[in-house]
């Protein structure tokens, strides 16, 4: 493997979804430039451009049956808001207003999910581009918005049919991330090995690998999972999230005495043993997603084993010496057969990508159906955020105030609304329902309008019209495939992206590169002040959160303590908890970049976000054993598995008050699942007294 190849950083930033998705959205937006300008002249046909750019906001990977609907749906809240904008642009008093109204509405939509940002910039984006637009009498506003619809309506097209023709290589770009993400897991898992890093930061990187490795299968079971048995490749590609996930859990189960190990002397060598073996297993994963982006026979890498098999012969040499006592003995004896669980599954998948019977034994009788997410468009889901608490329309309100206020600021100093279009532009990317987040994207988009604005400036004084063109849609491939990964590349070429397109459409408006860091930072400071109007911290929402998490560990705990638990019932139940570790995650990440007055509870939400990773590590275990039980034993496992189940149940339910139970026998039936249990009880009360604290 090529050096590059091996950086899991560079291999994240070039080689992905995200390029290839960049690559066609500017593809689309190039082809629709060329026909609007043969049909109408390149200054006339530029709100063609506009339309296309405004299409593609929510052009991102998913089936496209689902991508049609998208891209229709928040095509329609663009045609709504650069109509309604073009109608009250000769008022400036009825603009402000409009401007406040499709503000509120941006902010509502994301009451939808994550996945509807980019309907809420559909709404936003468009209506700041059509500001830009030269002053013009009705019959050329009616032109002009004509010329827009007819530029996205040909880009969707574009878009749908660019989907359907390579959609085969979607799934497997898809397949190939999240490969690399589970080797991103084992990364940060290997770090457990190492005696100089502090344990609680080793558990926070692996906690937040393991909501990005959440978020990726998420993402893979929208494309993987629609209509996951009509080929053999589409069997095998939805294979392998069923063995993905079959690898995390031996992992995560190794993870019961893994931390332990590094501070037993005479273990030094197998933990060092099981860090190399890791490193090597997250390598030769990488390997594989790239085979399966070059290659119809995806292979592991020969001598992928030396490193696993130089951790057995050391775990093996412990077991028949004393240098451990029989508890550490058999403690590192689980963790290693763990870790050689965890590697067969890798050899599973290797063998799932390529052939069709390990892929359909993979899936065996599990519905997938009931895994793929489905984007929900009712409108009654919205309704039920008109209340105060509510954080959708807390963020609501904040959008529109300060879009309001960046408009009267624009027709005060700026000669109008129209003219203060970069100011708005700068407030709808950077604010965002959280504080953390809207910080964030403010030093981001300042930086990278600095370099934009450098760029732009160099290309508009010295290239011609084609060559400008061109340079327009590298800067969209830019923005659009970087837009959710690095907002700071990302934000270099909107910045470029949007000051070439401002000059094509109106070429004698003179707009300096300075003068678009200025409104940047105008932009920026009234984003950063208005997110703190009627805020909604996030110690008010972490409490839910943490509730849901609690009951999601009682439900795994009920489906991973029942031998007979079906394969769809356990798989179902681990998706819902990996979901809710990562929003606790997510929430305490957030909570890391709010005011320090805010953060309420932080430290003791992050001690119980350990305690939770350490139950469900043990229930991982806990099924693993339970699967591989001697016949003989089957019955008394599965009554003591039952008593297990409620003593957790009841422990879980009673919270705080569990501490002041008697001690657990530590030869008892899962001794060490009950006293994870009880620091997790103990942790949760913690962060509940420190939450509640005024």
């Amino acid at each position: 493997m090529r050096n590059w190849l091996r950086s899991p950083t560079l291999l994240k930033l070039f080689v992905g979804q995200h390029i290839v998705n960049g690559l066609s959205v500017a593809v689309g937006v190039m082809a629709v430039t060329t026909l609007a300008s043969d049909a109408f002249g390149f200054a006339a046909g530029q709100p063609a451009t506009l339309g296309a750019i405004s299409a593609s906001v929510s052009d991102f990977p998913a089936p496209w049956r689902v991508k049609a609907r998208t891209l229709l749906t928040g095509f329609g809240l663009a045609v709504v808001s650069t109509a309604l904008t073009l109608l009250a642009s000769p008022s400036p008093t009825a603009l402000v207003v409009v401007i406040g109204l499709i503000a509120f509405a941006a902010g509502m939509v994301t009451g939808y999910g994550r996945w509807a940002l980019a309907l809420s910039a559909q709404l936003l984006v468009p209506m700041v581009f059509v500001l830009g637009l030269p002053p013009a009498g009705p019959a050329r506003i009616l032109q002009e918005e004509l010329l827009l619809i007819g530029g996205g309506a040909a880009y969707v097209i574009l878009a749908i049919l660019t989907t359907r023709l390579i959609s085969r290589n979607d799934r497997r770009l898809m397949a190939s991330e999240s490969i690399r993400e589970h080797a991103a897991y084992l990364r940060a898992v290997a770090r457990f090995t190492d005696s100089s890093v502090e344990l609680s930061e080793v558990y926070g990187a692996a906690i937040r690998q393991q909501a990005a490795l959440a978020d990726q299968l998420q993402a893979a079971r929208a494309l993987l999972l629609d209509r996951p048995r009509a080929t053999p490749e589409r069997v095998r590609l939805a294979a392998t999230i069923g063995v993905l996930l079959d690898s995390f859990d031996a992992v995560v189960a190794a993870q019961c005495d893994l931390p332990a190990l590094r501070d037993w002397p005479a273990a030094r060598t197998l933990a060092a043993r099981i860090g190399v073996a890791l490193r090597a297993a997250a390598l030769d994963l990488q390997h594989l997603s790239l085979e399966l982006l070059t290659s119809a026979k995806p292979r592991l890498p020969p001598g992928h084993a030396v490193a696993t098999d130089a951790m057995r012969r050391e775990a093996a040499r412990l077991a028949a010496g004393d240098e451990l006592d029989p508890e550490q003995r058999a403690a590192a004896a689980a963790t290693v057969a763990r870790l050689l669980d965890a590697r067969r599954h890798i050899e599973r998948l290797e063998r799932a990508i390529t052939n069709d019977d390990a892929a359909a034994a993979a899936i065996g009788e599990v519905d997938l159906s009931a895994f793929a997410p489905r984007r929900n468009y009712d409108p009654r889901q919205l309704a039920q955020q008109f209340r105060p608490g509510s954080p959708v329309l807390r963020f609501a309100v904040r959008l529109t105030a300060a879009m309001v206020a960046g408009a009267l600021v624009a027709q005060t100093f700026g000669g109008g609304a129209g003219h203060g279009n970069w100011v708005l532009l700068t407030i709808a990317v950077i604010m965002r329902a959280s504080y953390g987040w809207t910080r964030q994207r403010r030093d981001d988009r300042i930086v990278g309008t600095l370099v934009g604005c450098v760029v732009a400036a160099v290309a508009v004084a010295y290239l011609p019209i084609g060559a400008l063109v061109a340079f327009q849609g590298l800067a969209l491939a830019l923005t659009h495939g970087f837009v959710r990964s690095n907002y700071r590349l990302a934000s270099v070429g909107a910045s470029v992206m949007a000051l070439v397109s401002l000059h094509l459409v109106n070429p004698t408006e003179a707009a300096p590169a300075i003068a678009r860091l200025a409104d940047t930072l105008v932009g920026a400071a009234i984003a950063h002040l208005f997110s703190h109007l009627w805020p909604r911290w996030e110690f008010a929402e972490a409490p839910r959160l943490a509730s849901r998490l609690l009951q999601q560990i009682d439900a795994f705990a009920a489906a991973a303590l029942r031998p007979d638990a079906t394969a769809q019932d356990y798989r179902l139940e681990r998706k819902a908890l990996i979901e809710a570790i990562a929003a606790l995650s997510d929430s305490a990440a957030r909570m890391g970049g709010e005011p320090e007055t805010a953060q309420r509870g932080l430290d003791e939400l992050t001690a119980m976000l350990i305690a939770a990773h350490g139950v469900v590590a043990q229930l991982s275990a806990a099924r693993i054993a339970l699967r591989a039980v001697d016949p003989a034993e089957a019955d008394q496992s599965r009554v003591e598995a039952a008593a297990a189940r409620r003593w957790l149940s009841g422990e879980l339910a009673a919270g705080g008050a569990a501490a002041s139970e008697p001690a657990i026998d530590r030869a008892a039936p899962f001794a060490a699942l009950k006293r994870a249990t009880r620091r997790l009880t103990a942790a949760a009360e913690a962060y509940r007294r420190a939450a509640a604290a005024s």
